[in-house]
């Protein structure tokens, strides 16, 4: 079985919501007006994998290193506004614990630079983030708009699922891996 078999297997058996699939890393556009949207964000200054506090660290050269990707996905319904707070936590838990696994397998197969970005700001920390430092620097991640990824613009072009807002019953998560 090689390496994006693995990850395939893996997820198939994580949840009946998650899919994978395999993305050119080069269609990767990456937009200053993304990072900007951070800006009009609750949650500004206050995680620590988020702008103004993760590095400008040049994404654009970051992305060009790694020569494969997928992109880790779910979309879970919800019938109500209670229901969506509680899918909307737990759907970006369930795909950035589902990233963290799939590292350490590549990680396992000699992929060292594994690294995977999650989508929307990191909930791993119930009661928010510490004000001193992050927790778990070694678990969390930067998420795919503070690097400027417009993932509306790229999961319409990889996957050809578009995203509408306001949210009309199923709530969507993407993360990208690696390697």
């Amino acid at each position: 079985m090689n390496i994006e078999e693995k990850i395939a297997d893996y997820v198939d058996k994580k949840s009946q919501y998650l899919k994978v699939s395999k993305v050119d890393i080069r269609s990767i556009k990456l937009e200053e007006r993304v990072r900007l949207q951070c800006f009009h964000c609750e949650k500004y200054e206050q995680k620590w994998t988020c702008p103004p506090r993760v590095n400008r660290i040049n994404f654009e050269k970051v992305f060009s290193e790694y020569s494969n990707a997928m992109i880790i996905y779910c979309k879970i319904p919800y019938r109500n506004k209670t229901e969506y707070v509680m899918v909307r936590e737990d759907s970006t838990n369930l795909v950035h614990k589902t990233l963290l696994e799939l590292e350490k397998i590549l990680y396992k197969n000699n992929q060292v630079f594994a690294m995977s970005f999650i989508g929307g700001s990191c909930k791993l920390c119930k009661d928010g983030c510490s004000k001193k430092r992050c927790r778990f620097p070694n678990l969390a991640r930067i998420p795919l708009e503070a690097t400027g990824v417009n993932v509306m613009d790229f999961v319409k072009r990889e996957l050809g699922i578009e995203i509408k807002f306001p949210l009309d019953g199923y709530m969507y998560r993407f993360g990208l891996l690696l390697w």
